[in-house]
């Protein structure tokens, strides 16, 4: 792949052929993914997602440099694209979307005048001609509104709002409603247009919150309403399995919901189910919403282990067929339930609350015998001669398919993840530490787990195979000195959760006490510090006296004063303003020593009341 460059020519771009990922596109080399691509949005976006299911990081670089060198750009910019994908943002058809994609510049009285009137013509039965709105337009603008030629949109913006509305209508021409006519279409985000012509070909799943409250094994009134996840056949609109939640469903109910609907139905005697029931792995497609729970990896991966392919609905309406299992059972089930709260405001019971005293295993026995013993044999309603499981049967050839190895589907619908074998044939995951004897010979080599979200203290260990395949099986693990406990991955998580916030809260109490001691010691050191530069400045300074006269002086003028008797000066003590006496100034004193006796007096301080002669000292 590196010695290979792909260029995009004419050829490619004029062929438009279905894309289907299989197990070649998941080694290091993208040239499959190229060759069934025709659109580079479309080839973008699978290589990314191609990057993003890497089994581990040494494959996932490896994956990074191909991608780059075939797209022709750089890995920092295959890392935004990357980033874009998993924010949802990166598109399979259009590429990387403008945020002003999808406004116009005119304003919005043009744009509903615009739309108003395609739709009324459409109302009318009589569509009108993008070129016969452009007329109405400037009629309007011009005769009712008197406005100049460049105050009313130009024909090509009037051509870019119709566009949406033309294409919309023609997709209502093109594509039947589901479960309407002799043949079954409905279409996906991306344009595709999937016809059912047989059973399990087109497998359906939704979720939807019933209607109705529940209790607990204590009769204790649960504060949310239950969810259903149903999958469904389209071909013959026959239920093949659901699942009852006490939560919104994520990727692993939907996981545990299309199991069911694979594998052969095995009930308790006390469900009292007396009819057959269908089941099967999806063929071809798994048909969604676009929720996120859908679009996860998990879900992904589930169908390439398992061969379909999982498509998105482009409107609502293409999941008629699901959707309308929802209103039956409120119609025909719950509505003469005990804690039926009613599907709309005005119609909610006032006691539901009060007389809710169903369990979620009561109402399991209700569903599983109403789809099974009811539904499943109603007559098909566009085909009244045979029921819907008999129009399944019919489509699937006269005979049951196959039943999967129920050990073989555990491990593909377990979530997985990918670790690196450790000393001892250890593992980590989750803040727990694994061990199995027959790992000692796989040290330091990635092998990878699948675990049942509901026990997590046992694991399946496969080895990583590059090319995404199921791998050999290597053995169990086990988690260490946790042989007799039974845990699950949400309760793991909240123990670690807890543990985490216990070790921060510790940390910060220890890092506190480790800053006040650290404070002090660099206290003293400064201080320490303060002292030996005065002490050294103090040496200094006397080292530079040594030969200094001042010193002599000094010394001098000490040993002189030594041998004197005087008494030592006096400085004067200060006196008070009051305490000072005008003196009285001899008018016969003469002008020429009138200067030096001003001098005299400045410098003379006069003590009254104290008998005392001072020197003047200056």
């Amino acid at each position: 792949m590196a010695d290979e460059e792909f260029e995009f020519t004419e050829e490619l771009t004029e062929t438009s052929e279905t894309i289907f990922l299989g197990e070649n596109n998941f080694s290091v080399d993208p040239s499959q993914i190229i060759l069934d691509t025709s659109d580079r949005h479309k080839l973008t976006f699978n290589l990314i997602q191609w990057l993003a299911e890497s089994p581990n990081r040494t494959i996932k670089s490896q994956r990074k440099q191909a991608v780059a060198n075939t797209l022709g750009v750089s890995t920092r910019q295959v890392e935004r694209l990357l980033k874009q994908y998993y924010e949802d943002t990166l598109s399979e058809t259009v590429g990387i979307q403008r945020s002003d994609r999808g406004k116009y510049r005119v304003s919005e009285y043009w744009q509903e005048f615009i739309k108003a009137t395609y739709e009324k013509s459409l109302k009318d039965k009589h569509p009108m001609s993008p070129a016969s709105v452009v007329r109405e337009v400037k009629r309007h603008a011009i005769v009712d509104l008197g406005l100049e030629q460049a105050d009313y949109p130009h024909q090509a913006t009037v051509y870019r709002i119709l566009n949406p509305l033309i294409e919309q209508q023609k997709r209502k021409k093109r594509v039947r409603n589901p479960g309407s006519g002799s043949w079954l279409t409905v279409e996906t985000r991306d344009g595709k247009q999937l016809k059912a012509e047989f059973s399990n070909q087109i497998i359906q799943c939704d979720h939807t919150e019933l209607d109705i409250r529940i209790v607990d094994s204590n009769r204790v009134l649960l504060p949310e309403r239950p969810w259903l996840t149903t999958v469904v056949d389209t071909f013959s609109s026959c239920v093949l399995g659901f699942h009852l939640w006490i939560k919104q469903p994520g990727s692993a109910e939907v996981a545990i919901a299309l199991r069911h609907s694979i594998l052969p139905k095995e009930y308790p005697h006390d469900y009292k189910l007396s009819k057959p029931w269908g089941y099967g792995l999806p063929f071809q497609y798994f048909f969604t919403d676009g929720g996120k729970d859908f679009r996860s990896k998990h879900l992904k991966a589930i169908g390439k282990k398992l061969g379909f392919q999982c498509e998105l609905r482009d409107r609502p309406n293409q999941g008629g067929i699901v959707e309308r299992i929802f209103k039956t059972i409120n119609t025909q089930i719950l509505k003469d339930l005990p804690g039926y709260t009613g599907s709309n405001v005005q119609e909610r019971p006032k006691n539901a609350e009060k007389e809710a005293c169903l369990t979620i295993q009561d109402l399991d026995k209700i569903l599983a015998s109403f789809f099974c013993d009811i539904y499943n044999h109603e007559p098909y309603p566009k085909d009244p001669r045979d029921t819907r499981f008999e129009r399944w049967f019919k489509a699937m050839g006269g005979k049951l398919p196959e039943p999967l190895d129920e050990r073989e589907l555990d491990i593909c619908l377990m979530k997985e993840a990918q670790r690196v074998v450790q000393a001892h044939g250890s593992i980590q995951f989750e803040n727990l530490v694994y061990r199995g004897e027959s790992l000692r010979a796989y040290k330091g080599e990635y092998v990878t787990l699948r675990y049942d979200p509901d026990h997590i203290l046992t694991l399946y260990v496969y080895s990583c195979d590059t090319n995404d395949d199921l791998g050999d099986f290597l053995g169990y693990v086990h988690a260490v000195n946790m042989d007799t406990q039974e845990l699950s991955l949400e309760e793991l998580k909240s123990l670690n959760k807890e543990r985490s916030k216990a070790r921060r809260e510790h940390s910060n109490y220890d890092a506190l006490l480790a800053l006040g001691k650290r404070k002090e010691l660099v206290d003293e050191c400064k201080q320490e510090k303060k002292a030996r530069q005065q002490a050294e400045q103090k040496r200094l300074r006397s080292a530079s006296k040594k030969n200094s006269k001042v010193v002599e002086l000094r010394k001098s003028r000490v040993s002189v004063s030594s041998k004197k008797d005087n008494q030592l000066e006096l400085l004067p003590e200060r006196v008070l303003r009051e305490e000072l006496q005008p003196q009285k100034i001899e008018p016969q004193l003469e002008v020429a020593n009138k200067a030096e006796t001003q001098e005299q007096e400045r410098h003379k301080l006069l003590l009254p009341g104290r008998k005392q002669n001072l020197k003047k000292i200056w």
